[in-house]
């Protein structure tokens, strides 16, 4: 079958990757992704991802069924190269392509923030189900047959929940979660120089001092990002929903449902 990376047009220039952040969804990536902005690089988050519409979710979604659940040929250098070519910086995605991101991009440096298993699984449980619920229930579950990003949305959501909950739903695959989230944490350390990675818990604390030394940058008079986390993506992401709300035709439901905290909750998830 054809793949979608495959008719994707071949990019003019594709940026060198300085810098690969292997950290799992809610372990901090939505600040790190905000205060590499603020440094002048240039990445590509899960945020990135969802406001890149329909093609970049649509890519995120097959990467990731043909790595895990064998519906194609799994991704190479060459496809990831095509499709982050306007990146520098790689935040959150590589931590479901770990061993792909370290062979791939061997000169990068590389990021690891881990969190307390205990609270991650707690994060992970307090939002799973509410935001199934908003994807699958109206009005979401029919704009998904009339609009494209909105299914695509929807299509990758399901998909990071089979993978990592392996099929089993959050109460039965929770565990199998956390032993990946350790695993993955085991195989960072080891297959990755010491001198390229910086390891940090956030219980440990986590911003620019532990950051910009790594780096080899001076630490940035301004604040290390730290704002409301869960405010902040009902604001920026209401743009996405309610535009494709708007354009197919329920501009109303879309004033109502932007600000959901369920909507939000999606991707305050896949930030953290």
């Amino acid at each position: 079958m054809s793949r979608l990376i495959d008719r994707i047009p071949q990019p003019e220039k594709m940026l060198e990757k300085k810098l690969i952040v292997l950290s799992r969804s809610r372990t901090g990536t939505f600040s790190i992704y905000q205060s590499l902005q603020m440094i002048g690089y240039k990445p590509y988050h899960m945020y990135e991802c969802v406001m890149g519409g329909h093609t970049h979710m649509s890519l995120l979604n097959e990467a990731l069924r043909n790595k895990y659940l064998g519906e194609g040929k799994p991704y190479d250098k060459a496809d990831f190269d095509k499709w982050l070519a306007a990146y520098d910086t790689i935040v959150e995605i590589p931590a479901y392509f770990v061993e792909e991101f370290i062979e791939f991009y061997p000169n990068a440096k590389f990021i690891l923030t881990e969190r307390d298993l205990s609270a991650w699984a707690k994060s992970m449980n307090h939002i799973v189900s509410s935001v199934t619920q908003a994807c699958h229930t109206f009005p979401l579950n029919v704009v998904r047959n009339i609009d494209g990003p909105i299914a695509a949305f929807i299509d990758v959501n399901d998909t990071f929940w089979q993978i990592i909950f392996h099929g089993r739903g959050p109460k039965a695959g929770m565990e199998l979660a956390k032993s990946d989230n350790a695993s993955d944490s085991e195989l960072i350390r080891r297959l990755v120089p010491k001198d390229q990675l910086l390891v940090v818990k956030l219980e440990d604390g986590w911003g620019w001092e532990q950051m910009c030394p790594f780096l080899g940058i001076p630490i940035p008079e301004q604040k290390y990002p730290r704002g409301n986390a869960p405010a902040e993506f009902d604001k920026l992401l209401g743009g996405f929903v309610g535009g494709r709300l708007t354009a197919a035709g329920l501009k109303v439901l879309g004033t109502i449902v932007v600000p959901a905290v369920a909507i939000g909750a999606w991707i305050y998830n896949k930030q953290r």
